[in-house]
């Protein structure tokens, strides 16, 4: 063999070594021992999970739903007006105008009108109990005038006496709102008449008694007759209206029982129509699936019969209620006029009495000329009645002049207020509320499981919340009721009201979302997750926080705990805010790991309600346990 072939041949087997070798270093790659193997798929060693200490405001909080309405709601009463009945023989407080509803009231406004009058808003805290009047005193003068002065009417000054000038104010006030001012009724105008002519009488015998005792002895004799022929007739009036202040009882307790027996008939009627409903309801809900259809339409028409025939009569009812209490104020005011007109036929009587005192003793002057002992008793006796009758005349004019009716004029603590309801409609006679009114402030209406309702205290903060209308406002707590069911809720809930301090009045009618704050730390405090705390071996409880890659126990107070924080109060060791503590281990699934108490402290729990409590708002404190140590 040549030198060339022999060079090839050792090429080739070279080539062959080293492809056997790379063969053989391939193969041996593939081949792993089960221990290796191990080694290889191990997890590799766990490292912890840590999250930084905060410092913040930490509160737990019970979230509801709540509809806004105006605040403040009450129901309004006319108080009834002694001047009004004194005037009238019949029912006179029939509404002419009434509320409106959604209307607003301010200062000055005029909310309704009864028997073509009208029912004045004025600003006070007194409420409106009687007439107001010349010579009139009072906290309800006083916040008259104020009224009358912030309107613009001056009465004067502001001293709770109802003088000239309040009564001039009061006149200007009533005719710039398109208003007559309410003056003297016709009676109070008579029996002015009647004071002012007795005294005029008084006082000219009294200034005859004063002259020398000349005159014809037969006239004052006629003059005697005359008095006591105007005795007999006064004693006949006060009899005359003695007996028809009693058939005035008499009338009014038969119009009573009358109108008290239309109101129980009409009762019955409704009674009767409405147990004919159920029955006819009954039928057709336990009709048989065979019915025919004439028969079915027959029960059916049966049912709407019953239904139109329920309606009338409780038309007829209420008809018959409003009738009765016409009547009944109709009685009020007839006996009041009546006993009025017997006191005043009295005062006629004195009066008659006292001049034929007067005429016995001038005639006996004229027959004994010469007597001054009698004489003077005379005069004192005409000058006494000359007073009492021209006292008389200022007693009657002191209470005339212009007046404010208690049915004019409604105080209220705030204004504006706002109209929700009407309770009376045109020709009602006006007895009891006639409207429901509210102020223009805000309130929410709500309802708490019992278990929140022993979290949630009247002042609570409380966030309002409403996505779809972009408002975000706050408020407080203002009532907790003291127990289930109140306020229209129901029976197993407690009610909430809560009043926002700003909230726009678009508010109304939606739902808006409550957030209360049942307990807060109420200044920043280091917080911590509950997953952080572990117990120690003496029970304490403690955080791992680590620093520098090591990691040391701190003992802490736990406080406050709500949405998974929980407050913490370093004891042992340094705690600051962005300090690292560990809440667990990557990998692990330990369930031991997890805290105790991390439930309870974290996540809070949801009722059938709806509500959301933050649990640490019933624990109070701890989170007492944590992480496994």
């Amino acid at each position: 063999m040549n030198v060339q072939g022999r060079r090839r041949t050792v090429s080739l087997g070279l080539g062959a070594a080293i492809l056997l070798a790379a063969a053989a270093w391939i193969v041996g790659a593939q081949i792993r021992s089960p221990a290796q193997i191990a080694a290889e798929t191990a997890a590799p060693s766990p490292t912890d999970i840590t999250v930084p200490v905060s410092r913040q405001v930490l509160s737990s909080e019970v979230i509801v739903r709540g509809t806004v309405r105006y605040g403040s709601p009450q129901q309004v009463v006319l108080a009834p007006s002694e001047a009004k009945q004194a005037a009238t023989t019949g029912p006179s407080d029939i509404v002419t105008t009434p509320p409106r509803r959604g209307s607003r009231l301010g200062e000055g406004s005029t909310a309704m009108s009864v028997s073509g009058r009208p029912v004045f808003v004025l600003r006070g805290g007194e409420a409106s109990h009687r007439d107001l009047g010349p010579g009139d005193r009072g906290p309800d003068v006083r916040q008259l005038e104020a009224a009358l002065t912030r309107m613009g009417f001056s009465p004067g000054n502001v001293d709770g006496l109802y003088d000239g000038q309040t009564a001039a104010a009061v006149a200007s006030w009533y005719e710039k709102r398109g208003w007559s001012p309410f003056g003297p009724t016709s009676t109070q105008l008579e029996q002015l008449r009647a004071a002012k002519a007795a005294a005029t009488q008084a006082r000219d015998a009294y200034l005859q008694s004063r002259l020398s005792p000349t005159g014809d002895v037969a006239q004052a004799r006629i003059d005697l007759e005359t008095a006591h022929d105007a005795v007999d007739t006064a004693r006949r009036e006060v009899a005359a209206q003695r007996g028809a202040g009693s058939l005035a009882s008499l009338n009014a307790r038969r119009d009573n029982a009358t109108a008290a027996a239309d109101v129980a008939a009409k009762t019955a009627a409704l009674n009767k129509s409405r147990n004919a409903l159920v029955e006819a309801q009954r039928s057709l809900a336990e009709a048989p699936p065979d019915t025919s259809p004439s028969e079915r339409i027959v029960l059916e028409a049966n049912v709407r019969e019953a239904t139109d025939d329920v309606a009338t009569a409780q038309a007829d009812l209420n008809a018959s209620n409003a009738s009765a209490r016409a009547t009944r104020a109709a009685g009020v005011v007839a006996v009041r006029q009546a006993k009025a007109d017997e006191r005043r036929a009295r005062r006629g009587l004195r009066t008659a009495e006292n001049q034929v005192s007067l005429a016995e003793q001038r005639l006996r002057v004229l027959e004994h000329p010469n007597d001054e002992a009698l004489r003077r008793q005379v005069t004192q006796n005409a000058a006494s009645e000359a007073r009492g009758t021209a006292a008389e005349v200022r007693r009657l004019a002191r209470h005339m002049g212009v007046r404010v009716p208690a049915d004019e004029v409604l105080f209220f603590p705030t204004l504006p207020l706002r109209v929700d309801s009407v309770r009376s409609r045109r020709g009602d006679a006006v007895t009891g509320r006639v409207m429901t009114v509210s102020n223009s402030r805000l309130a929410v209406d709500s309802s708490l499981s019992v278990n929140d309702a022993k979290l949630v205290r009247p002042g609570a903060p409380v966030t309002i919340e409403e996505p779809d209308l972009g408002v975000k406002a706050s408020g407080v707590v203002s009532v907790v009721a003291d127990r289930p069911g109140t306020h229209k809720v129901d029976p197993g809930r407690i009610y909430l009201e809560v009043k926002p301090k700003t909230a726009p009045a678009q508010l109304v009618g939606t739902s808006v979302k409550l957030t209360i704050s049942v307990k807060t730390t109420g200044k920043p405090v280091l917080v911590v997750p509950v997953t952080a705390l572990s117990v120690g071996a003496n029970g304490s409880a403690r955080v791992q926080v680590q620093r520098n890659g090591r990691t040391q126990y701190v003992t802490v107070n736990p406080g406050l705990a709500a949405k998974g924080l929980v407050e913490v109060e370093p004891v042992n060791g340094a705690l600051a805010s962005g300090n690292l503590v560990v809440v667990g281990e990557r990998g692990s699934t330990d369930a031991s790991s997890a805290p105790v108490g991390s439930t309870s402290g974290s996540s809070g729990t949801t009722g059938a309600s709806g509500s959301t409590t933050g649990a640490s708002g019933s624990t109070g404190t701890s989170g007492t346990t944590g992480r496994k140590p």
